[in-house]
């Protein structure tokens, strides 16, 4: 499936439509949601994908250090604008390019990991799972709110289906119909806390959400 052109036009217009459409989501209730998410985040923390930096706001002093990651230039120098123009309230803080599927980071090494519609974009997302897991510390936990499919059997569901090679490239990677909850409920993580939403505001193909938290065991497993 074709994700981006040979010159990456879809993906440099995509950082720079893409700010600017979920502004209005933000401002309609979507930042809310990420606060409920993202302000659980304590200890060392790793955000995966982080964009122009939507996220950054909601950190809060629990996290004792912060690593935002993004592995599009284009949008990467958006973030390094944002995270130095309005640092996060956290205990340290950088930015750097790094691709969820293949992090560089040892094992074990995060309390805590973030993403925010990130899942949908990745090309393995089970891979991108496993790699968190990987470098949660035993006990850390995963928070994430992310696109994903409409309920099955749904009209929704049926047209994300269909729309799908489109948007993926329209939108740079992202695939609107990606079954997340079932990708996290098979993994090794444990699902702590799920919710279904609707991004307000938004392309009816991106509306429904899943946030929630998913912990590594204690044992490391």
């Amino acid at each position: 499936m074709l994700t981006r052109d040979r010159w990456g036009l879809n993906e440099r217009a995509f950082a720079w439509y893409y700010p600017r459409l979920m502004a209005v989501s933000e401002r309609s209730g979507g930042a809310e949601l990420r606060s409920r998410v993202i302000g659980r985040a304590a200890g060392r923390t790793l955000e995966l994908g982080a964009g122009n930096g939507y996220n950054l706001p909601h950190y809060t002093a629990a996290v004792t250090e912060l690593v935002v990651t993004e592995p599009s230039p284009a949008m990467l120098a958006q973030l390094e604008r944002t995270v130095r123009a309005t640092p996060p309230a956290v205990g340290s803080w950088r930015a750097m390019a790094a691709d969820a599927e293949r992090l560089p980071f040892p094992d074990a090494s995060f309390d805590t990991v973030t993403s925010g519609y990130v899942q949908c974009s990745v090309g393995d997302p089970a891979r991108m799972v496993d790699e968190i897991a990987r470098v949660l510390r035993p006990g850390g936990r995963y928070l994430f709110i992310e696109h994903v499919r409409a309920d099955e059997g749904s009209l929704l569901g049926r047209v994300q289906d269909v729309i799908e090679p489109v948007h993926v490239y329209v939108a740079a990677g992202c695939h609107p119909n990606r079954r997340t909850e079932e990708l996290l409920r098979s993994s090794s993580l444990e699902v702590e806390w799920l919710e279904h939403a609707r991004l307000p505001m938004a392309p009816v193909s991106v509306r429904p959400l899943l946030l929630g938290s998913a912990r590594k065991g204690l044992d490391g497993r």
